[in-house]
């Protein structure tokens, strides 16, 4: 009697503890999923929803990296409305070829009237001059 007391008591303990890291994965996956938004006014009014953002650079807001801290900051324009500016904090490297890329998709929240990027994704500006010499390009 007491084994088949101490089996039901296993199981709904492993059954409750198998439920809690499901629900944890779950919530994980969840809070790790970015909402695609080109508009920078639906951006400010998402703050603090982790969203990704494409944006032309901005080659008028002077850029600002910050080596101690770790800080990269840049302004881009809208895709479809180059009226729309936002400022980009990224607390990461300046990418290598950002100086070259005329558009970047940030990934990150919306926060006091900063974008901050947790990731930045540079569109690779070779495939993107091929293009536009005719070359085709897959990028």
């Amino acid at each position: 009697m007491q084994t088949e007391a101490r089996r039901s008591r296993r199981w709904w303990v492993g059954l409750v503890v198998i439920g809690g890291l499901g629900w944890l994965g779950l919530d994980s996956f969840k809070n790790s999923m970015a909402t695609y938004s080109h508009d920078f006014a639906e951006v400010a009014r998402r703050s603090g929803q982790l969203l990704q953002v494409p944006g032309v650079i901005d080659k008028s807001y002077p850029q600002r990296y910050d080596t101690a801290a770790g800080v990269f900051e840049f302004g881009v324009l809208g895709v479809e409305d180059r009226s729309q500016r936002m400022v980009v904090r990224a607390r990461t490297v300046k990418p290598s070829n950002f100086d070259q890329a005329s558009q970047v998709i940030s990934i990150g929240v919306y926060q006091n009237g900063v974008f901050e990027a947790r990731q930045l994704l540079v569109k690779c500006p070779s495939k993107e001059q091929q293009k536009l010499a005719g070359g085709g390009g897959s990028g």
